[in-house]
Formats: C-alpha cells, sequence, structure tokens
C-alpha cells in the first residue's frame, strides 16, 4: 500500500522515472500513469486492472503473474519483459511492442492486438481467443499449445512463427502471412484450410538424441586427431553465446555432450538452425589445427551440414 502511494504521488508531482523499481504485489488499480517509464523494474504479481499506461515503457520488467486486464496498454514497449501467466485479457495493446518478451501461458482474451509487435516472442501456451491481432506481427514468434480460436489474423504476419500444436480454428484470415511457419499434426484448423497452399511447412522429425548422436560423432572424431583437451575447448569455444535453447546442452568428463531434456523430444526448425550454427564454427575450430578435418567426416553422419559445402535439407 505504502509504495504504491509513494508512486502515485510522485506521479502527481511531476515523476515519470522509476527505473529498476521494486513494485512487485503493488496495487495499482485503476490509475493514470501515462507516458511512465519503468524499465528494468520488478513488477511481478502487480495489480494494475483498469490502467492507464499509455506510451509507457516496460522493457525489461519483471511482470510475471501481473493482472493487467482491461488496461491501456496502447504503444506501451514490453520488449525482453518477463510476462509469464500475465493476465492481459480485455486490454487494448494497439501498436505495443512485444519484441522478445515472454508471455508464455498468458492470458489475453478478446484482448486488442492490431499492429501490436510480438516478434520473437515466447507464447507458449498464450489464450489470443477471439482477439484482434490484425497487422500484428509475429514473426519468428513461438506459438506452441497456443489458442488463437476466433482471433483476427487480417494480414498479420506470421513468418517463421511456431504453430505446432496451436488452434487455429475459426480464426479471419485475410492475406496473412504464413510463410516458413510451422506445423504439426496436432495443429488445428478449418477443414478447408490447407497448410501448404499458405506456404507453412510441416514439422521436423528430429529428435535431440538425433541431434546428441550427430555432435557426439564429430566430437569423437576431433578427439582422435586433436585430443580430448583441445576438443572440449572447442564445443564450448563455438556454442553460440546466450542461446537459451542451447543451454542445455552440456559437457560430460568425457568430453561428450549431453543434455538433461527428453532425448526422444523433437526439435523445430529455429532450434536446428541454433545447433547448425554450433556445428559448423566447432568444424571451423577444429580445422585451424587439422585442414583435412572436415574431408574426415562422413556427411551422411553430421545433420544440417554437407561436407565442403555448406548446409543441407534432411
Amino acid at each position: 500500500m505504502k509504495k504504491s502511494l509513494n508512486i502515485l504521488k510522485e506521479y502527481t508531482s511531476g515523476q515519470r522515472s522509476f527505473l529498476h523499481a521494486n513494485l512487485a504485489h503493488v496495487n495499482l488499480k485503476g490509475a493514470i500513469l501515462t507516458n511512465l517509464d519503468l524499465s528494468g523494474s520488478d513488477l511481478s504479481c502487480v495489480t494494475m486492472i483498469n490502467v492507464d499506461l499509455r506510451e509507457s515503457n516496460l522493457s525489461k520488467c519483471k511482470l510475471k503473474g501481473a493482472h493487467l486486464k482491461g488496461c491501456n496498454l496502447t504503444g506501451v514497449i514490453f520488449d525482453l519483459a518477463d510476462l509469464t501467466s500475465a493476465n492481459l485479457s480485455n486490454s487494448n495493446c494497439k501498436k505495443a511492442n512485444f519484441k522478445k518478451s515472454n508471455l508464455s501461458h498468458g492470458h489475453l482474451t478478446n484482448t486488442n492486438l492490431i499492429k501490436a509487435n510480438l516478434s520473437n516472442a515466447n507464447l507458449i501456451g498464450t489464450s489470443f481467443n477471439q482477439s484482434d491481432l490484425s497487422y500484428a506481427n509475429l514473426k519468428k514468434a513461438n506459438l506452441t499449445n497456443a489458442c488463437l480460436t476466433r482471433s483476427n489474423l487480417t494480414e498479420t504476419i506470421l513468418d517463421e512463427a511456431t504453430l505446432c500444436s496451436a488452434s487455429l480454428v475459426a480464426t479471419t484470415l485475410n492475406k496473412t502471412s504464413f510463410k516458413d511457419a510451422e506445423y504439426d499434426i496436432q495443429t488445428l484448423f478449418d477443414l478447408n484450410f490447407h497448410p501448404e497452399e499458405w506456404g507453412m511447412k510441416k514439422s521436423l522429425e528430429i529428435t535431440i538424441m538425433e541431434i546428441l548422436d550427430s555432435f557426439n560423432y564429430v566430437v569423437k572424431i576431433a578427439s582422435h586427431y586433436l585430443g580430448n583437451t583441445i576438443s572440449t575447448k572447442y564445443i564450448e569455444l563455438s556454442r553460440p553465446f546466450n542461446n537459451h535453447y542451447l543451454n542445455v546442452f552440456k559437457i560430460n568428463s568425457q568430453g561428450l555432450i549431453t543434455v538433461e531434456e527428453n532425448s526422444t523430444k523433437t526439435i523445430n526448425y529455429s532450434q536446428l538452425k541454433f545447433y547448425q550454427e554450433w556445428i559448423r564454427k566447432y568444424i571451423q575450430f577444429c580445422s585451424l589445427i587439422f585442414k583435412d578435418f572436415e574431408s574426415s567426416l562422413e556427411p551422411q553422419k553430421v545433420i544440417g551440414y554437407e561436407i565442403k559445402s555448406g548446409f543441407r535439407n534432411r
């Protein structure tokens, strides 16, 4: 209560910048806080029902479990924010920016997302039922298990998005772009919708175990020619920096790569690209010491990489 009174008092006096503030669990229901800068702040489980936050900056904020139902979030910046399980239902998010934000398992039912930017966002299990996503950008967004039933996707960009196990039943499709968007047999479409005709592609059937076997095959060849110490060093040096997906891969005491996740789980196209970048750099490092390293590999044993001529499709 004291924190909410303080921020309201300071806002009334003209203060607009509250960077890295600790406002977790604060109740600001019904407040008018336009043009506010709360970037980097902790707003976990905050109650902001029916708050006017137009044109505010909430980038990199912790908003896990936040209650933002019925808010005016027009033009708000949520880039890189953690909105896991947040409730934005019935809110106006027109032209809001959610680039690379985490909205997994969020509630955005009946939400205005016209011209919103959700590119590269984590939208796993998020509900967009009956929401207006027309002219929105969801390029490369992860919509696995997301619900878009009865949503408006007029001229929405879903290029390279992951739509595995998502529901797109009764959606409004008009000039919607699905170029290279990924779907699987569990993705729900209307009966007359043919995903390939819209430029979509079916999900890969490559498992994490296959990726492990492929990489460890290359690692064993490297250890033979370069030694275990150098081979292990190059695994880490070649790993793409700060990649959440690749962070689940570990190196054991034998210098081989292991993974804590379910090894029978399949990967998507975006994850395959991360792996391709890693294996390419690893082979380049090994080739600095042993120039014929690449030619010593059997092409069919290296997923996603074609010896001497770049990547290949499986």
